[in-house]
């Protein structure tokens, strides 16, 4: 009986993987400050534009242009509505998809300021501007 509840804990374990962070930065931003940069895997390089325009009943609607084809989205500060997940270079015939994680951390009424949370998983890897 042993010998099976381990079998199937590691197999559990195997599927649960964390993802590898290859970027992984901590940003406050004021209203329509902007974030720039680049995503970029192997060959490609896309660019990616990141600000917010509006704190309302505790949500913050955010702006995300990446690879010119934009995105607007409203985050919140509670489980399963705080982060935003995008694929950022599908490979075509394999698995191996990278993807940008938006998460709203925290807001500071005082100075009128968002705390984001960015992290690139998979291949690719970010340079900011």
């Amino acid at each position: 009986m042993s010998k099976i509840f381990f079998l199937v804990f590691f197999a559990v374990l195997g599927f649960c993987k964390e993802p590898i962070w290859n970027f992984d930065k901590n940003i406050i931003l004021k209203k329509d400050e902007v974030y720039k940069g680049f995503a970029y895997e192997e060959n490609l390089k896309k660019p990616l534009i990141l600000r917010w325009t509006l704190y309302k009943n505790n949500g913050l609607v955010v702006l995300l242009n990446y690879d010119k084809f934009p995105y607007q989205f409203i985050l919140y500060k509670d489980y399963q509505r705080d982060t935003f997940k995008l694929p950022l270079f599908v490979n075509n015939g394999s698995d191996k998809t990278s993807f940008l994680y938006i998460s709203f951390k925290d807001f500071d009424q005082k100075a009128n300021t968002a705390s984001l949370w960015i992290g690139i998983s998979g291949e690719a890897n970010f340079l900011s501007k």
